[in-house]
């Protein structure tokens, strides 16, 4: 049995010492290594009566590193396809083109260099005024609008089917008023179409000559003004307009 010193007092001039018992036990160095010798040769013996362990445990170690590589080499071989949204296509309507302003065609300085500038008297018109058809749309393309006679400038017209839509206003001599006009060929000055409005009235005369050079000669008595409309169908208007 040993014995330690636990503690000290001081009273006065007096020191005091405590000493109590405390066991301690000792080893010595030789226990220790057999110790250790029998731990050696207790695993030896285990590893060659279980050889599969030793195996068994490398590869649970080759396991914890493994993930990381295995995570790596996935990371680095995946490859990612876009996914390929719909992509949404602007169609801007194409709008019609807007119907040009119908121009005015004046009257010429130069009358008397035409092949035929006075209007025949025995002038013989086509008949009654032809009524174009209600269910179809008639563009204006052109106008002429005065309160004398005279004898156009020549001009053309694109479209295969035209009407002149001619509307005469009398108002001071009406039972007198007259209006005459003939639409002519400018090279021969033969007449396509002629036309005669007694009184104040309004007639329409289709024509189916296009491309060609011609011109109109109109006479007039007792009358306040007249306005002559040259107009074709939509369909033919959309196909043969200039640009």
């Amino acid at each position: 049995m040993k014995y330690a010193l636990v503690g000290c007092g001081v009273l006065g001039s007096h020191v005091g010492f405590f000493i109590a018992p405390c066991p301690v036990l000792y080893v010595d160095s030789g226990d220790v290594l057999a110790l250790f010798a029998g731990i050696a040769i207790v695993i030896s013996l285990a590893v060659i009566a279980n050889p599969h362990y030793l195996s068994g445990l490398l590869i649970s170690q080759e396991g914890l590193v493994k993930p990381a590589e295995t995570g790596l080499q996935t990371q680095i071989s995946v490859t990612i396809t876009p996914s390929l949204t719909g992509q949404t296509t602007i169609i801007t309507p194409v709008l019609p083109k807007p119907d040009a302003l119908p121009y005015r065609i004046v009257y010429t300085d130069k009358p008397f260099s035409y092949p035929v500038y006075k209007l025949p008297e025995n002038m013989v018109t086509t008949g009654a005024s032809e009524t174009p058809r209600q269910t179809q749309e008639w563009v204006p393309f052109a106008f002429i609008e005065n309160t004398r006679g005279g004898l156009t400038q020549v001009f053309s017209v694109p479209y295969p089917i035209w009407v002149i839509n001619a509307t005469v206003v009398a108002e001071n001599q009406p039972q007198y008023g007259n209006f005459r006009m003939a639409l002519c060929y400018a090279d021969t000055g033969g007449i396509i179409k002629g036309e005669e409005i007694v009184k104040p009235g309004t007639s329409y005369r289709i024509v189916r000559t296009a491309n060609t050079s011609i011109y109109i000669i109109i006479s007039v008595r007792n009358i306040n003004s007249y306005h002559i409309s040259l107009e074709t169908p939509r369909e033919y208007y959309d196909a043969y307009r200039p640009d």
